[in-house]
């Protein structure tokens, strides 16, 4: 019966060494694997570590975990929304993505399978379609494919 008292006394000294040492394995974790985890595993880790340091003086694993457990909780509940949400990467148009949308003259004809040439504005684009244009012809870009337009005749212009 001693013995168990004595390991139940030596997990108690050490829980909260415990705690920052998976803390610490779990930071690690994030800067290996990258930062396709939202930094989750940072923040609880850094949990850990906090739970872990917090109860440093109180010898208690039972505190260590409720400590740690209330402010992972915590980062959940409130956090993580606002991290992932200051975080979060506007996806805003590149130049070459404003012209879908926009309509244009055939200026080559457009063969299913054959690339001609469209002018959008003032530019000349080469393009494709799945259907036949023919020149003059007015098309709307559905997407862009490298360097090429991919288009469809405009509703009405046929």
């Amino acid at each position: 019966m001693e013995n168990g008292i004595v390991e139940v006394l030596f997990f108690d000294s050490w829980a909260w060494l415990i705690f920052i040492a998976v803390g610490l394995v779990l930071i690690i974790l994030e800067l290996i694997i990258g930062i396709e985890t939202g930094l989750d595993l940072v923040f609880i880790g850094s949990a850990f570590v906090l739970g872990g340091l917090i109860t440093l003086a109180m010898n208690s694993w039972v505190w260590t975990a409720i400590v740690t457990g209330v402010i992972c909780v915590i980062y959940v509940a409130a956090g993580r929304r606002y991290v992932h949400k200051r975080m979060a990467v506007a996806k805003e148009k590149t130049n070459i993505d404003t012209i879908i949308g926009r309509t244009g003259i055939v200026q080559k004809d457009i063969g299913r399978g054959s690339i001609g040439l469209v002018k959008i504005g003032y530019e000349e684009w080469r393009a494709r379609a799945k259907e036949d244009i023919k020149e003059g012809e007015e098309i709307t870009v559905t997407g862009i494919s490298g360097v090429t337009l991919l288009v469809k005749k405009t509703k009405g212009s046929e």
